[in-house]
């Protein structure tokens, strides 16, 4: 993340003189989560990780002047309060911030202990009047004490999990705010080898209406580690940062946890005492991730309950069994690949998409649907035609009349949980698809071990009012890393056809599509047309071949054709059906261009696009080997789809004779990967700049006379690297071509046998050569690299205002002037 980016995010706290708690542990982690920290001191304290020895408040003045100055140049985008040293610094807080920073979002973690035990403020120490944090609350989101504080704060005595609960809910009812409970250190739960924290909310917004006024139990297994000196600190800091990057409080609640949980894992002993968290980064590994029980349900006698959640290892219990009676085994099994998965109102609509190739669909109808209605004979012909055509029909909500007709399965909103019996819907063997809006209800829905999770929604929609804000690409690819080896995950949300490809890019393994085929003139078309873009459009589409044979896997051909490749494991079945869904744009189809599409249709790439305006000219054929006399005076591509179309009829060959223009660019937009294979700079900026606009990576590659160079782009998989404009700016100039620096045929087939294997690992998931750049001398036959480098003042990659208001289709377009001869490919 680039600094300009970073939220601000204010500490006010004690320091730490042995750099393991308070200031020093709030800024260690608010940089390490893309924030910038900026500290406010309350108090200075002399502590090692054995013994706080003196603690010392600041004065009132300094304390003031220290928010003064960060107000007027360093506004926060949220704060996290600390240690405060008496009742006069709350109460000046409480009416500084009241009267400048009255809705910024607020984590106060009152802290009153060290980890080593030691009382850190004096009215603590002394035992007179505790902090009264009441005033602070009204203007906090979340308290976070842990179990010691809660008890001086609640003036209970908690002993066992009943006087936790109760002195929690009695401390929830005095204050206006969200209260989270720490129980890391509660005798209690360490012997249950958990870690658990009590979480009672009050009103949320872009929530739920489930989740309003209700509590929860956030638990995970306990990290093997007695270094925790300053979790308390991270914890609060780590939810604040969340809060700064617009997460909502109850995923910022779940980050945390997770964070503190890879935090613990990394901590180390410096001195004599319990040491410092590591700092790990944004945790989104599943394993991570804490279990999330309503208050009511948690079963505090039975911790292999908890720890059977999938996410964290296989049931080791008949007691490990989700709420509402859903045996541990879950529900029924669906591959990850479900395909373009339409929701549609209309049964008449759901047969011609089932007619056309559609294996998953779901019926969607709202309305309530009275016994001999016509809205129950649409559900029961939905189901009977998802038999005829064998396909994964889905009917939402209406789950007893999906039993009743022998559904393939249900789906379920978040709020229908409630009304549903998943005890009966898992006993009739259907699958069931739970929705989300959040890692919180995700993690809420995959306590039943559903058959895959809705992820939404993605953009703005509609067709339904949500309470929760569009999630967008950033928060699904997050989503999608942490779910996606656990079961299916489906994007919905505003998906059609012009972000789809974005959508394709975060990881997400399917779509469901709402508009994007209910408001299309031709619905069936659009579907066919999303499912090419999703699934590239490989010979089988070309020659009318069904999705279903499509996906079935290789034939006894395939695999004697193939079958060298498929030895290796990187490739193997798996390997080669992904290379059949790929679509390669190749720009240039000279020396290096009429290899690689050779290359990729021989290696098995469903589809290729080539993109060249030169004809075929004597001079090409001692390096152009596609070509022989008889092709002079032809257009390339003209000849590149005829010899290759005939040698590789498994690889659909698409051409453009227009370098630059709307229909080359809307081509490239369809691509999973693009090769440049030209040889001027003009062609290189305008073909670099479209892939940045469209997050398309490119493999870019040239050779003059005895020197060949490769570089592997793409910015916002590795941003440090830059694109190509980094590495030769817009003005670069000079030829560089065949015609005017000479070449050897081999010595180009060389180097173009570089780029076609950089360009099979990309598409099999190996991105080995991304952000570097390999010169082949071909002299003496030597190969060196380097590190690419993003260049800070770069107008393409790193400067967004100019690319913002440019299309792709402007990005292709070069100067009108721009003759024919310079357009063309000469390598």
């Amino acid at each position: 993340m680039t600094a300009d980016k970073r939220p601000i995010v204010w500490s006010i706290a004690g320091s730490d003189s042995g750099g393991g708690a308070g200031i020093q542990a709030d800024l260690a982690t608010l940089s390490n989560l893309g924030c910038h920290g900026c500290s406010v001191i309350t108090t200075l304290t002399a502590q090692s990780s054995v013994a706080v020895t003196l603690t010392e408040a600041v004065s009132e003045e300094m304390l003031l002047a220290q928010l003064n100055a960060l107000l007027g140049d360093l506004p926060p985008k949220a704060i996290k309060i600390g240690l405060l040293a008496n009742q006069v610094q709350l109460q000046l807080l409480c009416d500084w911030l009241a009267r400048h920073l009255p809705d910024v979002p607020l984590v106060v973690d009152p802290v009153m202990v060290a980890s080593c035990g030691d009382a850190l403020s004096k009215s603590t120490a002394m035992g007179a009047a505790r902090l009264d944090y009441r005033p602070l609350a009204a203007l906090s989101t979340v308290l976070t004490p842990n179990i010691h504080e809660l008890a001086l704060l609640s003036r209970s005595d908690i002993h066992d999990f009943p006087s936790w609960q109760d002195a929690a809910t009695c401390l929830a009812n005095e204050l206006p705010c969200h209260l989270l409970t720490k129980g890391g250190d509660f005798e209690a739960g360490i012997a249950r080898g958990l870690a658990e924290d009590l979480l009672l909310f009050k009103d949320l917004p872009h929530s739920s209406g489930l989740h309003q006024r209700q509590g929860f139990v956030l638990a995970s297994p306990r990290q093997a580690s007695s270094n925790n000196h300053g979790s308390g600190c991270t914890l609060s800091s780590a939810i604040t940062a969340f809060l700064a990057h617009d997460w909502i409080l109850p995923d910022a609640l779940i980050l945390a946890k997770a964070y503190i949980n890879g935090a613990l894992a990394q901590s180390y002993r410096v001195g004599r005492g319990p040491g410092p968290l590591g700092r790990p980064g944004a945790c989104l590994a599943a394993e991570l991730m804490p279990v999330i029980w309503p208050l009511e349900d948690y079963p505090w006698a039975n911790p292999a309950q908890v720890l059977g959640a999938p996410w964290l290892a296989a049931p080791t219990s008949a007691d490990a069994v989700s709420v509402k009676g859903v045996s541990a085994e879950g529900f029924k099994t669906l591959p990850h690949n479900l395909g373009i998965y339409p929701v549609v109102a209309d049964v008449e609509l759901l047969e011609a998409l089932l007619k056309a190739g559609c294996r998953t669909i779901q019926l969607r109808l709202k309305q309530e649907v009275q016994p001999g209605s016509s809205a129950e004979q649409a559900i029961i012909r939905a189901i009977a035609l998802g038999r005829q055509y064998q396909a994964r029909v889905f009917i939402n909500d209406h789950w007893q009349l999906a039993i009743a007709h022998g559904a393939f399965g249900v789906h379920l909103g978040q709020e229908d949980l409630s009304q549903a019996s998943l005890e009966a819907i898992q006993g009739a063997g259907l699958a069931l698809g739970l929705s989300s809006h959040g890692y919180f209800e995700a993690l809420l829905a995959l306590r039943h071990r559903p058959s895959y999770l809705a992820l939404g929604h993605i953009f703005a929609t509609k067709t339904k009012v949500m309470p929760s804000l569009p999630q967008g690409l950033t928060r699904l690819a997050a989503y999608s890393e942490t779910f996606g080896s656990l079961l299916p995950t489906v994007a919905i949300g505003g998906i059609d056809e012009h972000n789809l490809d974005a959508v394709k890019h975060t990881g997400v393994a399917n779509v469901a599509v709402v508009r994007a085929i209910t408001e299309a003139a031709e619905p069936v078309t659009a579907f066919r047309r999303l499912t090419q873009s999703w699934l590239g459009r490989a010979a089988a589409i070309a020659s009318g071949i069904s999705h279903a044979q499509q996906n079935a896997g290789l034939s006894d051909r395939d695999f004697i054709r193939y079958g060298s490749q498929l030895l290796l494991p990187r490739v193997s079945e798996a390997g080669q059906l992904a290379l059949r869904a790929k679509t390669v744009a190749i720009v240039g189809l000279g020396g290096l261009g009429h290899h690689l599409a050779r290359s990729l249709a021989a290696a098995g790439v469903g589809r290729l696009i080539l993109i060249d305006p030169d004809i075929v000219e004597l001079g090409n054929l001692p390096r152009q080997l596609l070509y022989n006399e008889q092709d002079i005076g032809r257009l390339k591509v003209d000849v590149a789809k005829e010899k290759l179309g005939r040698d590789y009829p498994n690889c659909l060959i698409e051409i453009e004779p227009e370098l630059f223009g709307p229909k080359s660019a809307e081509l490239i937009r369809e691509a999973s990967l693009v090769l440049d294979a030209s040889d001027n700079f003009l062609c290189r900026h305008n073909l670099n700049r479209a892939c940045v606009k469209l997050g398309k990576e490119l493999i870019a590659a040239a050779i003059s006379a005895d020197s060949g160079l490769l570089c592997h782009t793409a910015p916002w998989l590795n941003p440090e690297a830059g694109c190509y404009e980094c590495l030769f700016p817009r003005d670069s100039t000079g030829s560089g071509r065949c015609r005017d620096m000479g070449v050897l045929g081999p010595a180009v087939q060389t180097l173009a046998a570089m780029q076609s294997l950089a360009a099979i690992n990309t598409l099999l998931g190996e991105r080995s050569t991304l952000g570097r750049l390999i010169s082949l001398d071909c002299r003496t036959l030597s190969v060196r690299e380097a590190a690419l480098c993003a260049d800070p003042a770069c107008l393409c990659c790193q400067t967004q205002s100019q690319a913002g208001n440019q299309t792709e289709a402007q990005f292709m377009t070069g100067r009108p002037e721009l003759s024919r001869e310079e357009n063309c490919d000469a390598n």
